[in-house]
């Protein structure tokens, strides 16, 4: 290597480098004006670190599709190739330089080795990435100049490395080189096309220096301007975001949204009003992004033609977090921008969301959709009362009836009448093993009655302790949360606190997903901790336990909905289908989308409450993914979905309505040796 070598890599790195870190740290300038939600306190750090281990290093979101197998070459080849990029940097200053001076020759061949046939994988996935999105170009896939900038810098670093180890085999005296040639058997092939290694105590021509020298620097100039293009906000920003963004990923229970201080009387407005107002890490969500289009593929609302699409949502913050950034922080210029909810995002995209998480539970980088679209909701509904009639109407139920029928709370347990169920109010003070928590739904629904019963007989063949709250119950405000209602959702929360406490409840059974998950994982933030369980877990054990007998009704097909609470969000679909596997004669014929892909039925995130005006109705898209299996019936789990399917399969004229879980096992059960009337059950 010469002086002209090191003054180019020099100016390689500074200009590539020093460009990269001076858009890095205006980038991350940005990033931390988002308000400090905690996370930057390293709590957990040793789970953090072992997700950071498993889901980078690992990549297992990544590889949960058949497509992320080529990310994951691509991903491994370039930590490997950072050995090469080393090695080629320290040279141009120290030209005799090479790893074997430190780990000794063997290692060295066997470094060189691994180098060697890992850019062959990179090579391989990258030109099937090549044929897959710009010719292939299946649906949820994104062409862009951008990506095919990335692809084409790829392809270039592992060729201007093939080529310059070639050229530096082709050239080398043998006897001087630090390593093996047969360590790089493919780098080895390369030389060859050019005659191969020169015999022992020569060199190459000098044509094949030169060419070397070329490629060398080429590969190092390559390297450089990847640096820069990906510091300067091309998609690829996501190598240096997506790493940050692992490491502080949500660990609470998933699902949870985060408390805001209702209290707070120096707080101009609740919610996200401006990209400042969002926390740091769902600005950082922004850089995180691959644009996988995987949120995208299986959210519920885009699937069925509504404006809301999930990865827009993360790319219109990225945009806006840019040119803010730029003329506001970069130029001290004023900020006259419109609202981010409501402004940057539409009010109708918000609204859209279901909250079922499919986004979320399916980003490889763990970007956290729903709580961003939450914090916007809050700000239109709690600042600008500024949400859709249908949610007005609801609210307005819940703050007087604690139910959003509006029915009067006095009624919320004359379905158990004639049942001998015990209300809390009668025990004495005498504490049940499980309180019952029938809910909103399982307390006025019609429909959804028949399954409250169907569990109560359950509970009651198994010699369950248990109780109920009857009127002194409410809503959990579910509901209002996830619409932006904070403040009736603490009016809910605090209430029912305060009545479970005062019995000193602590296990709960519910048989609706939202009940159990809002007790269960976000009452604790407001002093409620309780051990709240779903009622497809509790039928699975009671039939583990052999603590109920089933019939055998002769055999019959059912297809399985999973509900988003019960499943992407407590992550349990084992639960519901050991309990059917567990029914003599019935077999389960999975949906096409089913566990964490599963689509949603339409109802969350206060859908429930609202009609559909955009394209497909969700409820209608799965109505048709459970018909498709041909499947004789459709069980759920969940009042939302019970009613969202119902009318699904009814707009297509389906030969049979969903059921339950509990009912399913009601209709099956034998009490004292004689069968319980399968009508009966679900009356």
């Amino acid at each position: 290597m010469t002086i002209f070598t090191a003054v180019a890599v020099a100016i390689i790195l500074i200009a590539g480098f020093g460009i990269a870190g001076y858009e890095l740290f205006w980038k991350l300038r940005y990033v931390v004006t988002g308000v400090n939600d905690g996370r930057a306190n390293f709590d957990d750090l040793g789970e953090r670190a072992a997700g950071f281990m498993k889901y980078v290093f690992g990549q297992a979101r990544t590889i949960r599709e058949v497509n992320g197998m080529f990310h994951f070459f691509v991903f491994w080849g370039f930590v490997v190739l950072q050995t090469a990029t080393i090695e080629f940097f320290v040279r141009g200053f120290a030209p005799s330089f090479n790893f074997g001076m430190l780990i000794g020759r063997p290692a060295y061949n066997g470094m060189l080795f691994v180098q060697d046939i890992f850019h062959v994988l990179v090579l391989i996935a990258v030109i099937f990435m090549i044929i897959r999105r710009f010719v292939v170009r299946p649906d949820h896939t994104t062409q862009t100049v951008d990506g095919a900038v990335i692809l084409g810098l790829e392809l270039l670093l592992v060729i201007t490395a093939y080529l310059a180890h070639g050229f530096e085999l082709a050239y080398f005296d043998p006897e001087t080189l630090a390593f093996d040639a047969a360590a790089m058997p493919v780098s080895l092939a390369v030389s060859q096309i050019f005659g191969g290694q020169p015999a022992p105590g020569t060199t190459g021509p000098d044509a094949f220096y030169i060419l070397h020298l070329i490629f060398y620097l080429g590969f190092l100039a390559t390297v450089a301007f990847f640096a820069y293009w990906i510091a300067t906000g091309g998609k690829h920003i996501h190598l240096i975001g997506a790493t940050s963004n692992v490491f502080f990923r949500k660990l609470e229970p998933k699902g949870s949204l985060y408390p805001i201080d209702l209290e707070n009387e120096e707080a101009e407005y609740f919610g996200a009003s401006k990209m400042e107002d969002l926390s740091w890490k769902q600005l950082l969500d922004a850089y995180a992004c691959t644009e996988c289009a995987r949120c995208e593929h299986y959210c519920p609302a885009f699937n069925t033609g509504k404006e809301l699409n999930p990865m827009m949502i993360v790319q219109k913050i990225k945009a806006h977090l840019k040119e803010k950034g730029q003329k506001v922080y970069r130029k001290g210029e004023e900020d006259d921008y419109a609202p981010l909810a409501g402004g940057i995002i539409s009010k109708e995209e918000l609204n859209a969301c279901t909250t079922c998480g499919a986004c979320v539970q399916n980003c490889p980088v763990f970007i956290e959709h729903v709580d961003t679209i939450i914090d916007m909701r809050r700000y239109l509904v709690l600042t600008e009362a500024d949400m859709p009639a249908e949610w007005s109407r609801t609210f307005r139920s819940i703050e007087n009836a604690s139910n959003p029928w509006g029915i009067s709370n006095s009624k919320r347990a004359d379905w158990a009448e004639g049942l001998d169920i015990p209300l809390m109010s009668e025990l004495g003070g005498r504490v049940p093993d499980y309180l019952f928590y029938v809910g909103c739904a399982g307390s006025f629904d019609d429909r959804q009655k028949k399954v409250t019963k169907s569990l109560v007989k359950i509970l009651k063949a198994a010699n369950v302790d248990f109780a109920i709250l009857g009127p002194e119950e409410g809503c959990t405000g579910d509901a209002p949360r996830r619409a932006g209602n904070e403040y009736l959702y603490w009016m809910c929360a605090t209430q029912n606190i305060e009545t479970l406490n005062n019995y000193k409840i602590t296990k709960i059974i519910t048989s609706c997903p939202h009940c159990f998950h809002t007790i269960g994982k976000e009452y604790p933030q407001l002093g409620g901790n309780y051990e709240v369980v779903h009622h497809t877990k509790v039928l699975n054990e009671l039939l583990r336990e052999n603590r109920l007998t089933l019939r055998d009704d002769g055999a019959r097909t059912y297809t399985y909905h999973d509900s988003c609470y019960i499943g992407r969000w407590d992550n349990d679909y084992s639960n519901p289908r050991e309990a059917l596997g567990q029914v003599p004669g019935l077999e389960i014929v999975e949906m096409a989308w089913n566990k964490r892909q599963a689509l949603c039925c339409g109802a969350g995130g206060a859908r429930m409450w609202m009609e559909e005006h955009e394209g497909k109705r969700v409820n209608q898209a799965r109505a048709d993914m459970a018909l498709e299996t041909k499947a004789e019936g459709l069980v759920v789990n969940c009042p939302f979905c019970m009613t969202m399917l119902t009318d699904g399969l009814a707009a297509r004229d389906a030969a049979f309505h969903p059921v339950d879980l509990a009912e399913v096992i009601a209709d099956s059960l034998v009490v004292d040796s004689q069968p319980v009337d399968p009508g009966d059950a679900a009356e």
